[in-house]
C-alpha cells in the first residue's frame, strides 16, 4: 500500500533499511476531505506527514488575509516540525484543498527511524530538503516579482496549476486574485509572441 513512500525513502537514502512489517504496524494512513484542517495555528502539531495522494496547503493569516506558504502534493512531507518536536504551538495551519490521503508519523515512528541503521541520515536529508524549500521560498519572496514566481511554478510544477483554486495561487504568489488574472494574460500574451 505504501509503495510511493518506500520509493521516496529509497531515492533519498538508498542505504536506509528497515523492517517493513514493523514500519507498517506504526504507519497510519488518514483520509482527509477537501477543506478539512489537519491542524490550526496555535495547535500542537502531533505528527509529520507524507502526502500519499491529493493536495494540501500550509498557510498563515495576517490581518484577516491568508498567505499560502506551500502546496503539498504527492510524495512530499509536511507538518510543523518545531511544534512536533518541541510540543510548541504551530505557527501555521494546514488544510486539504483536494480529497487526500496522508501517512502520519508520530513520535513512536520517528524513534524507530532514528534507531534504524541510516535512519538519522534519512531524517537529516528530509530536514535538509525542507530547509532548502524554505530558503528558496524566502529568497523568491524577497527577490522575484510575482510574475517570476509564477513562471517558476509553471517550470517546476506545471501540473499543480490545474489542481489549486486561483485564490490560493494568488495568495501563494503574494498578489490579489484580480492581479493574478492580469498576470496570466500577460504571460500568455508573451508566450504567444
Amino acid at each position: 500500500m505504501y509503495e510511493s513512500f518506500y520509493r521516496f525513502i529509497q531515492k533519498l537514502s538508498p542505504e536506509f533499511k528497515i523492517d517493513i512489517n514493523i514500519l507498517e504496524s506504526l504507519l497510519k494512513s488518514k483520509e482527509v476531505r477537501k477543506g478539512e484542517f489537519l491542524f490550526h495555528k496555535g495547535d500542537i502539531c502531533e505528527f509529520v506527514a507524507f502526502t500519499y495522494k491529493g493536495c494540501l496547503r500550509s498557510f498563515v493569516v495576517k490581518h484577516d488575509k491568508e498567505y499560502t506558504l506551500f502546496f503539498h502534493t504527492e510524495n512530499q512531507t509536511f507538518g510543523d516540525y518545531e511544534s512536533f518536536q518541541k510540543n510548541k504551538p504551530a505557527c501555521f495551519s494546514t488544510q486539504a484543498i483536494e480529497d487526500s490521503e496522508i501517512l502520519i508519523f508520530n513520535h513512536q515512528t520517528m524513534l524507530l527511524f532514528e534507531k534504524t541503521v541510516g535512519g538519522q541520515k534519512l531524517l537529516r536529508l528530509v530536514a535538509e530538503d525542507l530547509a532548502f524549500l524554505l530558503r528558496d521560498k524566502l529568497l523568491s519572496l524577497l527577490i522575484d516579482t510575482p510574475q517570476e514566481r509564477y513562471l517558476k511554478l509553471i517550470e517546476t510544477e506545471p501540473q499543480i496549476l490545474q489542481r489549486i483554486p486561483q485564490y490560493y495561487l494568488a495568495s501563494y504568489l503574494g498578489i490579489e486574485p484580480e492581479s493574478l488574472s492580469r498576470l496570466k494574460r500577460r504571460v500568455y500574451k508573451n508566450q504567444k509572441s
